[in-house]
């Protein structure tokens, strides 16, 4: 080939390749010829049929029609008949091709179901119309909340939104909406330490069994730091007591599991409400076969749910600390952790206390030390270690958030009789050995 690119130039341009008698001229004008006709020749080249080629050279081409290609990722509302078909893709969707946590695309349909079903701007989910759900969630701010509440409804309507404009293979955040912003709490009320102990302590039911559920809970949520998700699920096989850690299954990440080794006291000790307790001791007398693996069962045997654990927290804790719900359990122990390595180390420690709680976001993390530096103000000493081993004139606190610590004047123990009246008995810190009255 580049023998006839050689013969054309010498045929075609002869006369200036040899001009003046010096070969290639004067200006070496031979290179820009042959730069030229071998510009040609690759532009044939390139213009030439391709699948010609490819078939002589026995290779087999097939044009692929991208356009003809449906993503199977991509849900078409037309394909459905009824709102209920609709959501069960979605829903599926969800779960197994978006690999989300399946409580979320629950209440997101729930909130779907309701905006569905507004007297003044229903919400069509076959066909989503920018203009009438702004209109929706305008109206739902300023007319029926009156810009002075339900700002987190409304977020959470608009997740919902943005969840069928996922699905349907939409970008909402093109629209322009901007939900509103709830103020950020500037307030975290959580118990101090001998609040907490004597939260723990409390007798909330003559029954022993329902009256140590309630306490072994409470102990063990504030220490460890469960999303109430994550307590009613945790199983008693993923309890190591002799290696000392515990594995727990977060629901929020789709079931990833996080390692976490509590003190001593929580895990083993048999006078105190430690795992080693609750599994030996007190889980079997109730436990049977709806029970299955779960670490915590209601009195009948049966697992928690999420909206049961809240109620019967709620009713048994509330009327003691006015304050309480599951999640400040959660709180509680973020503060506390933080304060233990403030006072351990001189130093705040938030990567310890992040990979504890599980948090994706370090910046989660950061948000609790603001609040556990004004703690740490009335309470510089170890928050974990107060509730375990715990004695009020330690630290001279008598009463803390409305709630009235029982004093006594100091007895002499000298006998069985007076043993008995101490605040901190044997009895007390392991209920278990109730039992073994006469």
């Amino acid at each position: 080939m580049l023998d006839a690119v050689i013969s054309d130039a010498q045929n075609s341009h002869s006369t200036n390749l040899f001009n003046d008698g010096l070969e290639g001229g004067k200006n070496q004008e031979w290179k820009n010829i042959v730069e030229n006709i071998c510009k040609r020749y690759l532009k044939q080249k390139t213009t030439r049929n391709v699948v010609e080629e490819m078939d002589k050279s026995n290779h087999n081409y097939r044009k692929l029609d991208v356009d003809k290609i449906k993503n199977p990722y991509i849900i078409n509302p037309d394909n459905y008949q009824t709102q209920e078909e609709l959501f069960d893709a979605i829903r599926h969707w969800w779960i197994f091709k978006y690999r989300k946590n399946e409580r979320t695309i629950r209440d997101r349909l729930r909130y779907a179901k309701k905006m569905a079903e507004h007297s003044v701007f229903p919400v069509n989910w076959f066909e989503l119309n920018p203009n009438q759900i702004i209109a929706y969630l305008e109206y739902k701010e300023y007319q029926e909340y009156e810009n002075k509440r339900g700002k987190y409804q409304i977020i959470n309507e608009w997740k919902t939104v943005k969840t069928f404009a996922k699905a349907y293979g939409i970008d909402a955040k093109l629209w322009g909406y901007i939900p509103p912003s709830p103020p950020k709490p500037k307030v975290k009320i959580v118990p101090l330490p001998n609040t907490t102990y004597e939260l723990i302590q409390h007798k909330y039911s003559k029954n022993l069994y329902k009256n140590a559920l309630v306490q072994y809970i409470l102990l063990h949520g504030f220490t460890i730091g469960w999303r109430p998700s994550e307590l009613i699920i945790q199983k008693v096989s993923d309890v190591f007591l002799e290696d000392g850690y515990i594995i727990i299954t977060e629901t929020k990440k789709n079931g990833q599991p996080r390692q976490i080794f509590p003190e001593k006291d929580i895990m083993i000790n048999l006078r105190r409400k430690s795992m080693k307790n609750w599994i030996e001791h007190w889980r079997p007398k109730v436990a049977n076969k709806y029970s299955k693996d779960y670490l915590y069962i209601q009195p009948n045997g049966r697992p928690f749910t999420i909206a049961y654990l809240q109620k019967y927290l709620g009713q048994n804790v509330k009327p003691v600390w006015n304050y309480y719900h599951p999640y400040i359990m959660r709180h509680w122990c973020a503060i506390a952790r933080l304060i233990k390595s403030k006072v351990e180390t001189k130093n705040w420690d938030i990567w310890d206390v992040k990979e504890w709680l599980g948090h994706d976001k370090v910046t989660t993390t950061e948000g609790y030390v603001r609040y556990a530096k004004q703690y740490y103000r009335n309470a510089s000493y170890d928050w974990i270690k107060a509730i375990l081993k715990f004695h009020k004139k330690t630290h001279g606190l008598e009463q803390e958030n409305g709630l009235i610590l029982k004093t006594q004047k100091s007895t002499p123990v000298s006998s069985r009789a007076n043993r008995s009246k101490l605040v901190c008995s044997r009895r007390d810190l392991n209920p278990s050995l109730w039992l073994e009255r006469p």
